[in-house]
């Protein structure tokens, strides 16, 4: 997958994972950004500025009778930047689109559930940056 996010410290109890209801149709590969959507339920982020559960703790294969993901919430990873899609080190970013990227928060984005951490570097246009997740 592009733009997968790639582990570099998981904190907690191994990034904290949680586990949510997925759709059974669904394929999910590991290092995805996913969105939260009622009720409790993780599928791939489809857009900009959603809620987000965390990243994908593993691969999810369509149609293999499983409806449970599990996903990380604790820990660094590198994310990667929208083209064109900043993120301004100690700043907040949020998904950029349903390409797994990012971009830095806009207001209210950590209020709403929409952050999925800060960016502990600067980076711009494709550059992978680390950011902390704590979700």
């Amino acid at each position: 997958m592009a733009n997968e996010a790639v582990i570099v410290e998981l904190y907690g109890d191994n990034g904290d994972v949680r586990f949510y209801t997925c759709a059974n149709g669904t394929t999910i590969e590991k290092g995805t950004i996913l969105e939260l959507e009622d009720p409790r339920t993780a599928k791939k982020v489809s857009g900009a500025g959603v809620v987000i559960a965390g990243i994908a703790a593993h691969e999810k294969v369509a149609n293999d009778g499983s409806t449970k993901i599990g996903v990380y919430t604790n820990g660094i990873f590198d994310l990667t930047c929208a083209a064109g899609g900043t993120a301004t080190l100690g700043s907040y970013v949020r998904s950029a689109g349903s390409d797994n990227t990012i971009t830095v928060s806009t207001t209210l984005d950590d209020e709403t559930g929409k952050s999925i951490g800060k960016a502990l570097e600067t980076g711009g246009n494709n550059e992978a940056v680390q950011v902390r997740v704590l979700l």
